[in-house]
């Protein structure tokens, strides 16, 4: 019985981090590391979740304003697509930073990667993906 429950209290100890927020050195990391770093304006925003379901999938339609850095190539004035899945934390619960789902007509900078499998991009810094942690840097 007593092993039982050094097992159980292991078990806990392991999986608890697992859903503990991201510290603001990490996606700044994230951030430097991030294939393209935009500054886009919104053109348009799709949302679709199932019934009960905390995830949103996101489709952004958006046109480039400034390119800090490029992989891929982008420049001024093009329109890119981007898509991902914002989670909502249930009420609560610690985790990582959620992805925030964009507004139409809406300017923000924007930490990317280029999906070629799906020919999209998607965030390359999770919950600070559409949000500067690098201001100190670029002046």
């Amino acid at each position: 019985m007593r092993s039982l429950q050094i097992v159980f209290l292991l078990l806990v100890c392991c999986v608890l981090p697992l859903a503990a927020e991201i510290a603001p050195e990490e996606y700044r990391k994230m951030q430097l590391g991030s294939d393209e770093h935009l500054e886009i304006l919104v053109r348009s925003v799709s949302k679709r979740s199932g019934l009960f379901s905390r995830d949103t999938n996101v489709t952004v339609k958006a046109e480039v304003l400034v390119v800090h850095r490029s992989r891929s190539g982008l420049s001024e004035g093009d329109q890119i697509t981007i898509a991902y899945t914002s989670t909502k934390l249930a009420k609560g619960w610690a985790g990582p930073r959620p992805i925030p789902i964009l507004k139409r007509k809406n300017e923000t900078s924007a930490f990317l990667a280029f999906d070629a499998e799906k020919n999209v991009y998607v965030p390359a810094a999770r919950g600070y993906s559409f949000e500067s942690l690098l201001l100190a840097d670029l002046f």
